[in-house]
């Protein structure tokens, strides 16, 4: 098995509105909150990574949990597409 290179993806900063301020959730939270309640995933990951966003605002992540992460965003009927933007441009950021 080739090795999988873990990369750090920090999410503690604020979302942005459309006019380009900062509003008062952090990117960090609203991913956090997305894991904790979804029905998708190793439920003992989700937590952790919920749990390590919540108290660190960032977690380990390897392209295929980029994957995932992207695709399970994308799919959530109740994140805003303002977030959604927002928390994929940053996992894509963390894969180049």
């Amino acid at each position: 098995m080739g090795m999988t290179i873990k990369l750090k993806l920090n999410l503690d900063k604020n979302i942005i509105n459309l006019k380009g301020e900062p509003l008062q959730d952090k990117l960090s939270d609203i991913l956090a909150n997305l894991l904790a309640t979804s029905t998708v995933g190793k439920p003992a990951k989700m937590i952790t990574w919920a749990v390590n966003l919540t108290n660190n605002g960032e977690i380990d992540i390897n392209d295929d949990d980029i994957k995932f992460l992207v695709d399970l965003i994308e799919k959530d009927q109740r994140l805003v597409n303002l977030a959604k933007a927002q928390l994929i441009e940053e996992l894509e950021k963390v894969s180049k």
